[in-house]
């Protein structure tokens, strides 16, 4: 039988995790069957509201039908006591509201891991699957794969042999680990010849992957995805590439061979990274820009080629002072 949750619930866990709560006429016992976005929520909604919407914060929670909105402490504090009479929905006040709707959210929705492993999968005798697992319609382990833990792997993905998956760890559908990377040599007579590929991929614990994305085996040695990294859909990981831990990858990404991501880096949408090149931990790779030289740790870069942020205003205002001098 479905576990059913009252808006009761709700509020008495933010009561117990002593967040400032006011309480409207909403009856307790109505069922909240999930989280929306404010303008969208209905009243068996949950919602939040961060400082990105300050602007518009009045009007969102005014119109809103959420049950319950978590809401930034500084936004509430600023608003008159006309616009908050007429909040219809009750509140919870917090300095980190995104966090904490998230944390609600998996105290009460986290979808639980179907233990499945659907009988379309092809799994060969000698990979070594964990506990908890499931694997999706189509899917291929090849031989000598490990599987950690508590693994969701989605339909049509192919881990090739020897591929190291560790626990929690969730790759989407139309994936493929372990293929040979695209590297060659030139023969006496200039042909090119496929340089073979004997490392494996190693992806640490905590690490999600995105549909239709690639990640190659190393050369020699090993392309290595560290504990907690997230990459987004449609990126290309290289052969012997080493991405640190935390960092986020996001959509269309290409990452170069033998390139090295530091931890906890952000890489936007559409980079691209040239092969054997070092990005230093904590920087951030604009949107867009082509990265052609080692980049230092601490440091936003963008632009094609990607230089540091404070070198590129410099630039768009130095172009745009040539084109008002033109005009």
């Amino acid at each position: 039988m479905e576990n059913i949750i009252t808006l009761e619930n709700i509020l008495n866990y933010f009561k117990e995790g002593a967040f400032r709560v006011i309480t409207s006429d909403i009856e307790l016992s109505r069922n909240i069957i999930g989280p929306r976005n404010i303008s969208e929520a209905t009243g068996n909604h949950i919602s939040f509201l961060s400082l990105k919407y300050q602007t518009t914060a009045s009007n969102l929670l005014k119109k809103s039908l959420a049950a319950l909105i978590v809401v930034d402490s500084s936004i509430y504090k600023k608003l008159d006591e006309q616009t908050k009479k007429g909040i219809k929905a009750n509140i919870v006040l917090s300095d980190s509201p995104k966090n904490t709707f998230v944390d609600c959210l998996h105290f009460f929705f986290r979808e639980e891991i179907q233990n499945e492993i659907h009988p379309t999968a092809i799994i060969h005798q000698s990979a070594k699957i964990g506990k908890n697992i499931s694997i999706g319609h189509y899917s291929v382990i090849d031989k000598n794969v490990i599987i950690g833990n508590d693994c969701i792997i989605g339909a049509n993905t192919h881990i090739q042999k020897g591929s190291i998956i560790g626990n929690r760890v969730i790759i989407r559908s139309n994936v493929t680990i372990g293929n040979w990377g695209f590297g060659f040599v030139k023969d006496e007579k200039g042909n090119n010849i496929n340089f073979p590929h004997y490392g494996s991929v190693v992806i640490e614990d905590d690490v999600q992957i995105g549909s239709s994305t690639c990640v190659d085996r190393g050369s020699l040695g090993d392309t290595i995805i560290k504990k907690g990294v997230k990459i987004d859909n449609l990126v290309h990981v290289a052969h012997n590439v080493v991405i640190g831990e935390n960092s986020l990858i996001i959509a269309c990404t290409m990452i170069g061979g033998s390139t090295s991501i530091g931890d906890n880096c952000w890489v936007a949408p559409s980079v691209t990274l040239r092969n054997g090149i070092t990005i230093g931990e904590n920087s951030t790779l604009g949107m867009g820009c082509l990265v052609t030289k080692d980049i230092p740790a601490n440091v936003t870069v963008t632009g094609s080629p990607a230089i540091l942020l404070d070198e590129y205003k410099k630039l768009l205002k130095a172009q745009k002072q040539l084109i008002e001098k033109a005009d």
